[in-house]
């Protein structure tokens, strides 16, 4: 049992208060003899006491808040250990390239929450964190198995924010929450992005050394503006001239990690890099689950609304003579 609200129970003599106070209500009689003894009134009186002060300790303990001890399950599932690195610049509010079919074309931001949603749902032993980025790094939600934080979190990184692209952060910050949990089998790391910002030496240096240390699988997925060179292309470029997203393409390929880039300039295309990381990330994964102890605040809350009520109905009974 633990007891969140400890300071709680110094409001407990409270419950005393009914045996303390007396009422006034009643009427004035110069000679009480002539008065028969009311047992009944006496008893409810009494009663009535009993109940209020069981009332207001049974508040005074809802506040407290107990609960039952966390308990933790040891549980194996088929999957992985991932972070999502989303871009939340304002160009990921744009169409995407490829649409050519003359209609109002989804946009970009809008297509990534539903199939990512979706992967989300379709791996249900997963435990994913997520991280959103702009002119730096957005936390959304540490590595976890809880599928409402981690869908709330894919709802924020897949809104609009600045127009900046910080890679950079975003990258650090997603290999950072790997730091925070036990390592279980396959862990991967997937960046999904419409552009790619320059990193300064410094960053590529310490994150190479991040993310190797920890043995990530890195996946990009590239939403390609309609200007974009593809990070594929064999073009010659002048060395001051190479595009940012070659730039970094080359540098995770430079990591001797397992390394997969995908571009996608339609719907379509982001659905197949989604299938193809799915297929490629499922291993035998050893997590733990803590599952909440229970809430008994609840219980003394549903106590007192039900003394509560009785001494409603107490209050007003009346005798008619």
């Amino acid at each position: 049992m633990e007891i969140l609200n400890p300071w709680a129970f110094a409001l407990i003599p409270i419950a005393l208060l009914p045996f303390w106070l007396k009422g006034h209500q009643g009427k004035m009689y110069t000679w009480l003899d002539m008065m028969p003894e009311d047992e009944l009134s006496d008893k409810l009186n009494l009663t009535v006491k009993i109940i209020t002060s069981l009332l207001l300790a049974s508040i005074v303990i809802a506040v407290a808040s107990p609960r039952g001890k966390d308990e933790e399950i040891q549980r194996t599932g088929k999957g992985a250990q991932t972070v999502m690195v989303i871009d939340r610049s304002v160009s990921m509010d744009h169409p995407f390239a490829g649409d050519n079919s003359g209609h109002a074309a989804e946009i970009k931001s809008a297509t990534a929450r539903r199939i990512i949603t979706q992967f989300i749902d379709s791996r249900p032993d997963d435990m994913m964190g997520v991280v959103g980025f702009t002119n730096s790094a957005l936390y959304g939600i540490k590595i976890t198995s809880n599928r409402d934080a981690i869908h709330a979190a894919i709802q924020a990184a897949t809104s609009p924010s600045l127009n900046q692209t910080n890679i950079g952060a975003g990258l650090t910050a997603g290999v950072g929450l790997f730091d925070k949990i036990q390592s279980s089998g396959s862990r991967a790391l997937i960046l999904l992005s419409d552009g790619a910002g320059k990193l300064s030496p410094r960053v590529k240096f310490l994150l190479s050394e991040r993310l190797k240390s920890r043995g990530l699988s890195i996946y990009w997925i590239m939403l390609r503006e309609p200007d974009e060179p593809s990070i594929f292309s064999t073009d010659e470029y002048e060395e001051e001239r190479i595009p940012n997203s070659i730039v970094l393409h080359k540098y995770f390929q430079s990591l001797g990690l397992k390394y997969k880039a995908y571009e996608a300039d339609n719907p379509e295309t982001l659905q197949s890099a989604i299938n193809d990381i799915d297929a490629r990330e499922k291993k035998i994964i050893k997590y733990t689950e803590t599952i909440a102890g229970y809430d008994y605040a609840k219980v003394f809350i549903i106590i007192a609304l039900v003394l509560g009520l009785f001494l409603l109905i107490i209050k007003n009974l009346r005798v008619h003579e």
